[in-house]
Parts: structure tokens; C-alpha cells; sequence
């Protein structure tokens, strides 16, 4: 490709890039004159993803969405505070774990535990971010990721750093140089 024909192609996405972050543009030109049923897919691989999704109720958006907000604040969080046990090795296998027990948390919540969720979205959003102090939030935490689930993470644990010890201590075999 000769550089003026590769000069054009680049002004071309470079103005469409433009017209995509132009206000006026996107309100001339609404999402709805979509060609098609107004989904838009990357390859093949995605079918099936995009047809789950086009099965999911306004309402399961919504949970969904309120799930990925509640969990991108107490994430940061359960790092920490996992970080703080001095798991060494271990934290990747037991924070992938402590991951799933809060997410698992969060969809089956309570009405009391929904509430809370709410609150802690709604006092992010408007900046007050010290009612909910690190402090209070891992105290949070501890109180949903219950006694059975520490000690399914102890076990996590346990078992991470025996598989890392066993392996290290198998015999080598070395080869001689003759």
C-alpha cells in the first residue's frame, strides 16, 4: 500500500473516530437507524454471547450493572485485605477464590444486603466516599464472607502452598557430563 492511499485510510477512521466522540453527530444519528436488529458483534465466536444477551430482561441489566459497580468498589478492598494476611505465594490462589465467594455473595444477596449495596452505590456517586471508610468496608466484607467461606479460603490456601512445596521437593535428576 502506497503512503497516500495509507494517508487517506488513516484521515477516514481518524474522522470517524471524530464523529464518534462529537455530541451533535451521535444525536443527528441515533443508535436506532442501525441497520439490522441493531446488534453488532465481533466474529462468529461471539453469537452465542450476544444471543444470551438478547434474552436478558431490562431488570437482569440492571442487577447486572449494580453487581459490577458494588463489586468494582469492594474489590480493591478484598485485595487489601487479603493482601494483609501475609499469604505470600498463596494470595493469587486464595484471592481468585475470596473473587468468587463475594461475587456469589453479591448475586444471591439479601433484601438487607441489597439495601446496603444501594447505599454504598448511591453515596459513590455523590462523592461521599468517607461514610464508607476502608475500615468499614472490610468490616463489610468479613461480615459477608462468612466463617465457612474463611475457612474454605484457609483451605485454599493450605492447599496452594502444599502443591509449591511438593513440587519444589521432588528429587532432580541430573544429568552427568561425559
Amino acid at each position: 500500500m502506497d503512503n497516500q492511499r495509507r494517508a487517506e485510510q488513516i484521515a477516514k477512521a481518524d474522522q470517524l473516530m471524530c464523529q464518534l466522540n462529537d455530541a451533535d453527530w451521535l444525536r443527528q444519528h441515533p443508535a436506532a437507524e442501525v441497520e439490522g436488529d441493531g446488534w453488532v458483534e465481533a466474529g462468529n465466536g461471539l453469537q452465542p454471547y450476544v444471543a444470551s444477551l438478547k434474552q436478558l430482561s431490562i431488570q437482569d441489566v440492571r442487577r447486572m450493572k449494580v453487581q459490577v459497580r458494588v463489586l468494582s468498589m469492594l474489590l480493591p478492598v478484598l485485595r487489601d485485605w487479603i493482601v494483609s494476611w501475609e499469604l505470600g505465594a498463596s494470595f493469587e490462589a486464595v484471592y481468585i477464590e475470596a473473587q468468587r465467594l463475594l461475587f456469589q455473595h453479591i448475586q444471591q444477596a439479601s433484601a438487607a444486603r441489597e439495601n446496603w449495596i444501594e447505599e454504598l452505590i448511591s453515596a459513590h456517586e455523590q462523592g461521599t466516599r468517607a461514610e464508607h471508610s476502608q475500615k468499614q468496608l472490610r468490616a463489610s466484607l468479613a461480615e459477608i464472607l462468612t466463617q465457612e467461606n474463611r475457612q474454605a479460603l484457609a483451605r485454599v490456601a493450605t492447599q496452594d502452598m502444599e502443591k509449591r512445596i511438593l513440587q519444589h521437593t521432588q528429587p532432580q535428576v541430573e544429568i552427568s557430563a561425559a
